[in-house]
């Protein structure tokens, strides 16, 4: 169901982006951050959802919500680069570009894999059946 949805996510979107960047004004600026900061979770979803996503929901609800947040942030400080407030040495937009689209979402990412990661690797039940199977087979898979 994850991956259905994904994918009918990523289906619909792609042309709705691009519609989307033909037009001016706040409306299709809108629709464009919102349909494009979504990609990422609905590209992880596509990927690792075999039997749904389990424990990895809320890592991938949380990093939607923070991609959608900082892209409509940066659409709200549109123009405003070097005015306002410094951030962690960068004026507060380019400080939304560093620490919030790319920065804390590679953190996020790595840590829900590094958490989860004993769901989606092998067994060793499962690797020695494999084994069994090439050498019942006589391949060998070394080269």
């Amino acid at each position: 169901m994850a991956r259905r949805s994904a994918l009918l996510f990523l289906g619909l979107a792609s042309p709705a982006v691009l519609v989307s960047s033909w037009f001016s004004g706040l409306a299709a600026e809108l629709c464009f951050i919102l349909l494009v900061m979504a990609f990422p979770a609905a590209l992880i979803t596509l990927a690792v959802a075999r039997d749904g996503l389990g424990p990895l929901k809320a890592p991938l609800a949380a990093l939607t919500i923070v991609l959608e947040v900082c892209g409509i942030a940066m659409l709200l400080l549109q123009g405003q680069v070097l005015q306002g407030p410094w951030f962690g040495g960068f004026p507060v937009a380019a400080a939304i570009q560093v620490y919030g689209l790319w920065l804390g979402p590679l953190l996020l990412v790595a840590l829900a894999y590094g958490l989860t990661f004993d769901r989606w690797e092998l067994p060793e039940e499962d690797l020695r059946r494999f084994d069994a199977r090439r050498r019942a087979n006589g391949g060998d898979t070394e080269r």
